[in-house]
């Protein structure tokens, strides 16, 4: 994994570019609920426990998993 730590000062503006890049990507291709479910996702949380914070059913968070999914790999290929 790469962090800015591990960079020279132009590898790490150039990392911070591409972050500020693919958050802009996913802002923009992302609805609202599927931005909080991938939040909460990579936070390394499971279904059921967003779907709890979110107050939704566990099937509801795959939905949107799914759907991020395949967004993703659509905009990617």
């Amino acid at each position: 994994f790469v962090t800015s730590n591990n960079l020279t000062p132009e590898e790490n503006i150039i990392f911070k570019e591409k972050i500020t890049e693919v958050d802009s990507y996913v802002n923009s291709l992302l609805s609202g609920y599927e931005k909080k479910v991938l939040r909460y996702y990579v936070k390394g949380l499971n279904y059921v426990e967003i779907a709890s914070i979110l107050k939704k059913e566990p099937k509801s968070i795959d939905n949107a998993l799914r759907r991020i999914k395949i967004k993703l790999q659509a905009k990617l290929n």
